[in-house]
């Protein structure tokens, strides 16, 4: 009886190792085709962005993966990122509405047309699928989401002037970076398209460099500046500041003042070439907020000095407590 015993612990003991070995193998060999995948992954991830056009050419150029997602997408994600703060600074800060302007239409529109290029774009890509022609899925994220960007884009431009914008240093930034990143597939497209025996994909070519002069053209169109808000203050004032109505680049630049100061230095001034002074800088705007404030620091700094009062009144207790 004990050997039978014996000979079942045996039994059971060479059964768990048994089917430890198997769980260890199947394991084993699960890690092993996931580490293959991941490898297969790291390689066609490697072989798209061929670095070696970009450290090692004659002709240095940006791999097309990296051109497709990470210099296309850029711009979009910081209109994402900022379009909601932005849109709430609108809100708070209504300077009346401006009447539609044919500069205010060709910035729409011309948005419009980059949503559709940007849409026709991911159509045809669909097709090719359809028509059996693999593509990566860069050609169907990247255009979709520059489309609903463009889409953003349009109904800020109709948000800052239905709040009196009359330039938009966010919008500005947004179509210089889209400009300045397009630059780099811009002339890749012409190299791609110069080498010999090179397959020339013209309806790509046609979306792309459509949305470049564009977006080309948008950047021009943000330099300037549009008309001002209706009933504003600045129509009534015979003789306004222009910062109010210059274009950002001249508000950063401090170019609207030339004209005061090229006459400054013809002549002295006189007081009528003296421009009025902005709403926000008088004294009904500014002095209300200035109380305000101080009004926070005297009290932040009168509690400040009743713990202090505090603290020395208990330690001279306890120092009568002590004596």
């Amino acid at each position: 009886m004990l050997w039978m015993v014996f000979k079942l612990d045996d039994s059971s003991a060479c059964s768990k190792c048994s089917i430890s070995s198997v769980s260890f193998i199947t394991n084993r060999r699960v890690l092993a085709g996931t580490l293959n995948k991941f490898q297969i992954a790291a390689q066609n991830i490697s072989a798209s962005m061929d670095w070696n056009l970009t450290l090692s050419h004659t002709s240095p150029d940006v791999p097309r993966c990296f051109q497709l997602s990470v210099l296309a997408l850029v711009p979009c994600a910081l209109l994402l990122l900022f379009s909601l703060p932005y849109y709430l600074y609108l809100m708070q800060h209504d300077n009346g509405y401006i009447q539609c302007t044919h500069l205010n239409r060709a910035k729409t529109v011309i948005a419009a047309l980059l949503w559709f290029i940007c849409w026709l774009e991911l159509f045809y890509t669909v097709w090719e699928k359809n028509q059996g022609r693999s593509q990566p899925s860069v050609l169907y994220v990247s255009p979709l989401i520059m489309g609903t960007m463009m889409l953003v884009a349009m109904v800020l431009i109709q948000c800052e002037r239905l709040h009196g914008v009359q330039s938009s240093g966010f919008m500005l930034i947004f179509w210089f970076l889209s400009l300045l990143f397009a630059i780099v597939p811009f002339r890749s497209l012409i190299l791609a398209a110069s080498r010999p025996g090179a397959k020339v994909d013209a309806l790509r070519y046609f979306t792309f460099y459509t949305y470049f002069w564009l977006v080309a053209l948008q950047f021009l169109l943000s330099c300037f500046s549009d008309r001002s808000p209706l009933f504003s203050q600045s129509i009534k004032d015979p003789n306004p500041c222009p910062e109010m109505s210059a274009p950002f680049l001249s508000k950063i630049t401090f170019w609207w003042f030339t004209s005061l100061a090229m006459l400054g230095y013809k002549r002295p001034l006189l007081p009528e070439d003296l421009w009025s002074i902005n709403p926000s800088d008088t004294s009904n705007n500014i002095v209300p907020r200035m109380q305000c404030l101080w009004e926070e620091e005297c009290a932040r700094v009168h509690k400040q000095w009743y713990s202090y009062d505090t603290v020395h009144t208990v330690l001279q207790s306890t120092m009568v407590i002590f004596d």
